[in-house]
């Protein structure tokens, strides 16, 4: 098994967190990637069904890595509000916003109307997925495998 290049790794990450999930062949690192089920009711199925025959056909060899998870999400929302400088507006609307009722909803809300921290948190997001991608290859190289 020969390891994911940084651009694959990064590929891997942006389109997740658009909402496909990423079928990676562990035995010549292809990439392929299907929307979530929840997508692909409102896309054309037609246009993935080689992609589906070839992930079905040879299932064994595909691995799924899907986005973070909710409880996942939200701890990247409360990093990113974490190392802002204490005592800032930004800090304390986007603590409040974590409190709410739908975090991710208000949190979405504010960090788009926050001027300069909008594209903060874009690049922090970015590096937090690349780093997810990173630990959900490593645990599927050492635990599925064998």
């Amino acid at each position: 098994m020969t390891a994911l290049t940084s651009e694959q790794i990064k590929e891997i990450a942006d389109t997740i967190d658009s909402g496909f999930v990423c079928h990676w062949n562990i035995k010549n690192n292809r990439l392929i990637f299907l929307p979530t089920d929840q997508l692909m009711g409102y896309n054309d199925s037609d246009a993935w069904d080689e992609d589906i025959n070839e992930v079905e056909q040879n299932f064994n060899d595909y691995k799924e890595i899907e986005k973070p998870d909710s409880t996942e999400s939200f701890r990247f929302m409360e990093e990113f509000t974490d190392e802002l400088p204490d005592n800032t507006r930004i800090k304390v609307t986007l603590l409040e916003a974590l409190n709410k009722r739908k975090p991710f909803r208000e949190f979405k809300y504010e960090i788009d109307n926050s001027g300069e921290y909008r594209q903060l948190w874009f690049d922090f997001k970015n590096q937090k997925m690349i780093e997810y991608v990173k630990d959900r290859i490593d645990y599927i190289i050492k635990y599925e495998t064998n």
